[in-house]
């Protein structure tokens, strides 16, 4: 390979490794906006970086999670749990979500599919919520 070719191929890696760090710092910005937006009711601004996000990066955990916590506050029973379901095929290791998860689905009245939350939960990070009878019942040992 020519010196020029080889230059040209250096410069490509280097941009796609730019462009690469560029995508990363726009997600974890957009998150924190997201984030700080959802804390303050700021719905349509916390969706549109969430939005963003999962443009961005579509296995984007925190984005879905994101987009779910907006559509339950909005009253979007079907797009919260479609993002939900999402969010947690992607990470039901991650027990903050599979919390917040369980929780939504107890507000529906969907005790069973929480309960089986909370066990798959339980399976996949330890024993931590064994004992509770009832997912949606306040848990005076956290």
């Amino acid at each position: 390979m020519t010196k020029w070719k080889r230059a040209v191929v250096g410069v490509s890696l280097l941009a796609g490794c730019q462009h690469y760090s560029a995508v990363e710092q726009s997600v974890a910005m957009r998150l924190y906006l997201g984030e700080q937006y959802l804390q303050i009711k700021q719905l349509s601004h916390a969706e549109r970086n969430f939005r963003k996000v999962v443009a961005l990066q579509p296995n984007n955990v925190q984005g879905w999670w994101g987009l779910a916590q907006i559509a339950a506050q909005q009253g979007d029973t079907l797009k919260a749990v479609s993002y939900y379901q999402r969010a947690f095929k992607m990470a039901p290791e991650n027990t903050q979500l599979s919390d917040n998860y369980g929780a939504f689905l107890c507000t529906l009245g969907q005790y069973d599919e929480a309960r089986r939350i909370v066990k798959r939960d339980e399976k996949t990070v330890g024993n931590q919520n064994s004992g509770k009878e009832n997912p949606c019942l306040p848990d005076s040992s956290r």
